[in-house]
This record gives structure tokens, C-alpha cells and sequence, in this order.
């Protein structure tokens, strides 16, 4: 899932580039992303942004599809559904959970399904947005951590990955 991530109705940006961060580890065919990036804003806001369902589909910008599955109060279900270089599509579901206390929402892979058998298939994924406030401003967060299935092009997959994972942050 990388999701397309960034939050804000109103489009606020990291303060300047030099405030981005971002590591991405490989190993075989697994992968790590943590990105963060600080702007001025409300810490409450910046959760509820990243959880809200609506503001999630607005901000999928790169998903042929996104379905809220199910909701309740603190958690939801949602399905995207990716496609890329016309034939190849990836439908996922992930469960997510806010925690205002720790003001992070926590994800989980439930279940994901490709058109094509030579696309890697996630095993397990999960991860986090996490809200820091920092003086005036606001730390974003954002970690994943993947395990892939090893397939043909997995190699080439998980360079794009991290060009989208750079991207996105």
C-alpha cells in the first residue's frame, strides 16, 4: 500500500524539501519505508485527516478505486484498488485504527489479490501514521514494512516501490 498518501484538504506542505526524511531498507524481497516531514498545523487535525475516509480517498491519488469496507468508531476497512501499465491490478483491504492517545493510525494487510501471477504478492504489510507536535509545528510519520512473494520482477517492483514511496512523502 503505499498510500497516496498526504494528508490535508487544504494542501499543506512540508515547511521546505530540506525538512523531508525518508529511509528505505531491502532486503530480498521484503521492504521498509519511514518518511516523515513537519508543517504547521494542528496535530489533532493532522490525525484525523489521515483517518478519515473521505480525506483518505481524496488523497489515493494514483487508485483506480477506493471503498470504504466497514467502520466503526476508532477502526475502518478500506479497499484500493491500483492499476498500473494497463494490465496489471492489485486489489487490497487494510484495517485501520486510530489511537488518539498515541495520535497515530495503525494499518494492517487483511488481504490483497493481483490480475497477474508474475506481480509479487504481498504477504503481510503494515505499518503507521504518527502525529509529533514539535514546538510550533507538526512531525508526519509514515512507516511501512512489507514482505513480497519472490517473483520474476520482483527486483524491478520494488524499485518503483521506493520511487513511489519517495514520492509520496
Amino acid at each position: 500500500m503505499i498510500l497516496a498518501y498526504f494528508f490535508l484538504s487544504e494542501w499543506i506542505y512540508a515547511q521546505n524539501e530540506n525538512d523531508i526524511e525518508y529511509k528505505f531498507t531491502r532486503v530480498d524481497s521484503s521492504y521498509s519505508f519511514l518518511g516523515s516531514f513537519k508543517v504547521n498545523a494542528d496535530p489533532d487535525c493532522l490525525l484525523g485527516i489521515s483517518f478519515d475516509f473521505d480525506h483518505i480517498r481524496a488523497l489515493a491519488l494514483d487508485a483506480k478505486n477506493v471503498e470504504l469496507v466497514e467502520h466503526g468508531s476508532n477502526w475502518n476497512r478500506i479497499s484500493y484498488t491500483y492499476q498500473k501499465f494497463i494490465f496489471f491490478e492489485n486489489k487490497s483491504v487494510w484495517f485501520r485504527k486510530i489511537n488518539l492517545e498515541k495520535q497515530r493510525v495503525d494499518f494492517t494487510l487483511v488481504s490483497s489479490e493481483n490480475n497477474k501471477f508474475i506481480m509479487p504478492q504481498m504477504l503481510s504489510s503494515s505499518g503507521y501514521y504518527q502525529i509529533k507536535p514539535q514546538g510550533e509545528y507538526s512531525v508526519i510519520e509514515y512507516y511501512q514494512q512489507c514482505i513480497l512473494s519472490d517473483e520474476v520482477i520482483t527486483k524491478l517492483y520494488l524499485n518503483q516501490v521506493k520511487k513511489e514511496a519517495i514520492k509520496f512523502i
